[in-house]
């Protein structure tokens, strides 16, 4: 009798030990789901962190630049909300991708897409101008109608047009910086080169250009030789190692400026792809939007707060008050090319300072 309970406690003790070794690997492959690495949040400081100058976005228009309306010529006002208001802003131009061919008309305009950069340009203390500028036009015909609708958001903001803030003025006049995506991004420097071929008067030249991606699509025949660009514009260009298609593009542009704009002025920088968690920061065309447009995730995430965000408030911040120049206009430095922690603790990957510096 005891023989046999023995033998029974023992069959049952190895069946026991049995089951929790066999459990060992599909507890393991839990735990390794579980723990997943995520992106690192939003940094509470820096030009891209979440400390801001105000909490709140007004939007005024929509305006039109036209005395018929056309879709073309309509553009959008965002400026600060907040009981204490300043006297006065520098104006970024915002310059959209060419999404209608993605979306139509007029949600391949929309600033939905981009909603979130503009706000945070916005609570950082700027006035952001948004042209829906391509509508019905041939791509040749882009700068023409972004200066029409700029010319016009200037005019309407330094007339204080429904109790708007007007435009911060120095020496050199009204402070003004451009920034933009894909086919925008592209319109930054046609725009800031036809103003220095061709001034307008009561349109300044830009004191800076923050392009994301810039591209032109395949098979164009748009000129990317911006070799007669004002060489006092500031810039940080930017592309992405998975974004094929647009990569000749962004190197076409910095080759043509390289010799005009002076190499302590300018940066080109590339992001670089990183799987190690989920979602994925990847280095594709599309990581400037914040609505996940074509994009791997929900929209808003590390590439948006280190590179988009960061990196056009650094470098207008840098031109117009002297700060954050380490961030914007960094030359490859730490804080530049810094792009947080895994929740693991494992680096992001950085970003690659380009060739040609």
């Amino acid at each position: 009798m005891v023989q046999a309970t023995l033998s029974k406690h023992l069959a049952m003790t190895t069946s026991s030990a049995l089951l929790r070794i066999l459990a060992l690997p599909a507890l393991a492959t839990l735990h390794s789901y579980a723990q997943t690495p995520t992106p690192p949040g939003q940094p509470s400081t820096g030009p891209g962190g979440s400390t801001y100058l105000y909490r709140s976005v007004t939007e005024y228009g929509p305006y039109y630049s036209t005395s018929s309306k056309a879709g073309d010529s309509e553009f959008i006002i965002y400026q600060p909300k907040a009981s204490t208001l300043p006297t006065s802003l520098p104006v970024a131009l915002f310059l959209h991708g060419y999404l209608l061919q993605i979306e139509g008309y007029p949600t391949g305009d929309s600033p939905n897409n981009y909603i979130y950069w503009i706000q945070h340009l916005v609570q950082q203390g700027y006035t952001v101008v948004y042209p829906y500028y391509d509508y019905g036009l041939e791509a040749s015909e882009f700068t023409d109608s972004i200066l029409r609708s700029w010319g016009t958001a200037l005019e309407l903001l330094e007339a204080k047009t429904g109790g708007m803030i007007p435009p911060s003025e120095d020496a050199l006049g009204i402070q003004t910086v451009f920034t933009g995506h894909s086919m925008g991004a592209y319109q930054c420097f046609a725009t800031a080169q036809q103003l220095t071929v061709t001034p307008v008067k009561g349109i300044p030249l830009p004191r800076a250009i923050a392009g994301m991606t810039p591209g032109i699509g395949n098979g164009s025949t748009l000129p990317t030789n911006f070799s007669q660009i004002s060489p006092s514009i500031r810039v940080v260009l930017v592309d992405g190692d998975e974004d094929t298609v647009d990569i000749p593009t962004a190197q076409a542009i910095w080759s043509s400026i390289e010799n005009v704009i002076p190499s302590n002025n300018r940066d080109f920088l590339e992001v670089i792809s990183d799987s190690h968690g989920s979602p994925a920061q990847l280095g594709n065309h599309w990581f400037p939007d914040t609505n996940g447009l074509e994009d791997d995730d929900s929209g808003v995430d590390d590439r948006d707060y280190n590179v988009t965000w960061k990196l056009s408030v650094g470098i207008f911040n840098c031109v117009l008050y002297g700060t954050d120049c380490s961030y914007g206009l960094g030359h490859g430095s730490t804080e530049q090319v810094y792009m947080g922690l895994w929740s693991d603790g494992t680096p992001v990957t950085p970003l690659s300072l380009q060739d040609g510096q």
